[in-house]
Parts: structure tokens; C-alpha cells; sequence
């Protein structure tokens, strides 16, 4: 996607990489932190979702999404999450889970 990605392509070889080195037993969830402005862009990230692909391979794990936004703006951007991830989960971009993802 560009410079609309979560996770540029560039990076994806280097986060897999990173990822493989965690070792702690008490690891299972991966937090992804989205501005709010980029809610709109998920259900497009195509990178995003291979690059999650790759990582769970490596080391299976929970979702979990949650926003970064001034307070007023909460409660639209929670929604706008919860409809982005839907339509992620229904296309299919998130099968590899053993789990559904979760909002926080």
C-alpha cells in the first residue's frame, strides 16, 4: 500500500526477524497500536496481514488492535476500529488466528 501502509514493505522482512527473537514463555498477545486517522486504511493493508501471517508462523499469538486519539475523538474511532476489523475478519486477512482479535 505505500505510504498508506501500517507496515511498509520494506519492513516486513525486518519485523519478522525481530519477532522470531522473542523468547519469554509468558508472550502471547501482539498489540498494534493505530493512529487514529489510519482506522481507515486496515481493511486495505494488505502488507499488514502478510506480515501477521509470517509473525504467527514464527510464534502463534493473540490480536489485539487499539487506537491512539484525543479522548472526544474515542468513542467514533472505537466504532470505526470495530467496522475496519470486521470487514478485515470477512474477507479472510485474519484466518491464520487461533483466536478472534480483540479491540482494546
Amino acid at each position: 500500500m505505500g505510504a498508506n501502509s501500517l507496515l511498509g514493505d520494506q519492513h516486513h522482512t525486518r519485523v519478522v526477524e525481530v519477532f522470531s527473537t522473542i523468547t519469554s514463555p509468558v508472550f502471547s498477545e501482539l498489540a498494534i497500536v493505530i493512529s487514529g486517522y489510519m482506522v481507515t486504511y486496515l481493511p486495505r493493508d494488505v502488507t499488514l496481514f502478510e506480515t501477521l501471517r509470517k509473525m504467527n508462523e514464527v510464534r502463534p499469538f493473540k490480536l489485539v488492535l487499539t487506537f491512539d486519539a484525543m479522548e472526544i475523538y474515542q468513542e467514533k474511532l472505537r466504532r470505526e476500529l470495530k467496522e475496519a476489523l470486521d470487514s478485515v475478519v470477512a474477507k479472510g486477512f485474519l484466518d491464520f488466528l487461533d483466536s478472534p482479535p480483540t479491540i482494546r
